[in-house]
């Protein structure tokens, strides 16, 4: 009896650890994620000016800002997560924001477009914007949760690539059931129901997610980085009576396996290590916001020194915008026929998305076959690669926005916007390869920049801090679209940016982009041959997946 007791405990186990592991990929969470990504986020802006009727520069303004608050909030989830409340809690509250959001959509995709159903639709938006700031990057981490072991030989490499696989399989499968569903839309235009059956599907993922609970391993809040930064601010200032020490080894070094040495700049942030040799009180010598180690403080400080090389990030977030608005604009009224097949739009995404992921992946492959070639395309010059290849993105796609606007004098079709154009969509291709080649290097780049340069505490926080600083340069260009439609309709002249791509000079603001990112990619090169690098541990694998080439 107790030798079938013990081999039911033993199969349990194993039943137990083999469903956690099979509901840990999330599928469902990731199949519907992936779904409304092509449906309601990658399909926005066609959304907005062919359904909505809003004019070029407010639906452009209204996805581009959508896109930022994602990247930027991502932010707030990681340390929400890591601080506060878990991954398991984050994802499933982040999952049911989204869902709310969806379903003002269904209620807002009215034909009658009146102030209240523009006001629930522009809410409906902002909700999933929050809620997939918090679903992505903390659905990933969950799932690679689920396949550690707790022992010290898991790799986590190894792990990173199944939790990849899982997610590049739920997205695929996502991707190409939102085409078959677009089409549908596209073709009744029952748009309510599309949304609603979104909501619906992402409902039923959540009850999926729900019920693995029993199942999943959990990792307990423990710190967000950003505490850590904030606390040694304010200890850096509660501090600044106190006179620096003579020797460094005064300062308070803390204990740890990985501790960080004292460096000689920004020095005002050292005051925060010092201990105040007059208290003997534990409790005051204990207290976070007057007493930080050595080793917080120079993780601030390395955040503080990596600012100038995140600066010159920015104009790559605003190019990646292109692809979700303007870019997918130009084909809105170009023929998009391929025998008897009409073209979605979101498919030339979904292209990008295919273009990047197979370089991040061709990257991967030969820097773990040839490691000197892993020396030679460091992260740095990976990054400059990237950059190069957005130069030419603007640069071709001003060439053919030129070519496009030129048959629409051809054929009058300046007040004709919804009219067919005799140019077939495929024009836009060499633009979108080039977009997924830029984003094939520079992002993955400056993630594996960022693993390199930081400590292991500080890793995790990696990809969330990088999509916040794109986030930050997507919405700058809301603020560069603003500032050449104020300067260009001085005078009385018609402005770059007019209600449609018809009457716009989209090529004009594609020429001024290419100048501006080939002026920062000499700035960046500057900054790179200034920076001081540390020299990343031997055996660590970046925290990069193809997975992560995979969202809008």
């Amino acid at each position: 009896m107790s030798s079938y007791n013990f081999l039911s405990t033993v199969e349990f186990c194993k039943l137990r650890r083999v469903v956690g592991n099979l509901k840990s990929s999330n599928a469902g969470l990731v199949l519907s994620q992936s779904l409304a990504n092509i449906v309601a986020i990658a399909n926005l802006m066609p959304y907005l000016m062919d359904v909505m009727e809003e004019k070029l520069p407010k639906a452009a303004a209204t996805a581009i800002i959508r896109m930022g608050i994602t990247a930027i909030m991502a932010i707030g989830g990681s340390y929400l997560s890591d601080a506060y409340i878990g991954r398991y809690n984050t994802v499933l509250c982040s999952t049911i924001i989204y869902v709310t959001g969806l379903s003002l959509l269904a209620v807002a995709a009215s034909p009658k477009h009146s102030s209240r159903h523009i006001i629930t639709f522009q809410i409906g938006l902002f909700l999933i914007a929050c809620g997939k700031a918090g679903q992505s990057p903390m659905l990933k981490d969950f799932g690679a949760d689920q396949l550690k072991s707790g022992r010290e030989e898991d790799n986590d490499y190894e792990i990173k690539k199944r939790v990849a696989i899982w997610w590049c399989m739920g997205a695929t499968m996502g991707a190409f059931v939102g085409i078959i569903l677009l089409l549908v839309a596209e073709g009744n235009q029952r748009w309510n129901l599309v949304y609603g059956l979104l909501a619906v599907t992402m409902s039923l993922a959540i009850g999926m997610f729900i019920s693995g609970k029993p199942f999943y391993r959990y990792v307990e809040p423990c710190g967000s980085v950003l505490s850590c930064v904030s606390h040694v601010f304010v200890a850096a200032f509660l501090n600044r009576h106190l006179e620096f020490p003579l020797n460094v080894s005064q300062f308070n070094h803390g204990s740890g396996n990985e501790l960080l040495p004292h460096t000689d700049g920004l020095r005002f942030l050292d005051k925060a290590a010092i201990m105040e040799s007059l208290s003997t009180d534990p409790t005051e010598q204990e207290n976070k916001w007057r007493h930080r180690t050595v080793t917080e403080v120079e993780e601030t400080k390395l955040l503080i020194r990596m600012l100038p090389m995140w600066t010159t990030f920015l104009l790559y977030g605003l190019v990646n915008s292109l692809g979700s608005t303007f870019f997918l604009q130009q084909g809105s009224n170009m023929n998009r026929r391929l025998h008897h097949f009409k073209v979605p739009l979101p498919l030339f995404l979904l292209f990008t998305r295919y273009v990047s992921g197979q370089i991040t992946w061709l990257n991967m492959r030969l820097s773990k076959n040839f490691p000197t070639l892993k020396q030679v395309m460091n992260p740095t010059r990976r990054i400059g690669i990237g950059m190069l290849f957005g130069v030419l993105c603007c640069s071709v796609a001003s060439s053919v926005e030129a070519k496009r606007l030129n048959i629409v004098k051809q054929y009058n079709r300046q007040n004709k916007p919804k009219d067919t154009l005799p140019i077939s969509v495929f024009w836009l291709l060499p633009q979108f390869l080039l977009l997924g080649a830029m984003d094939g290097f520079t992002y993955p780049g400056v993630k594996d920049f960022f693993y390199d340069q930081v400590p292991k505490s500080m890793r995790n926080f990696g990809p969330s801090f990088t999509a916040s600083m794109m986030g930050v340069g997507s919405l700058l260009s809301v603020v560069v679209i603003a500032v050449i439609d104020k300067i260009t309709s001085q005078g009385g002249r018609p402005s770059w940016f007019a209600d449609t791509t018809n009457k716009s000079r989209l090529d004009y603001y594609y020429q001024t982009l290419t100048v501006l990112s080939y002026i920062n990619l000499i700035f960046y090169a500057f900054v790179a041959s200034k920076y001081t690098y540390t020299t990343p541990n031997a055996g660590n694998e970046p925290n990069v997946n193809i997975g992560d080439t995979m969202s809008f």
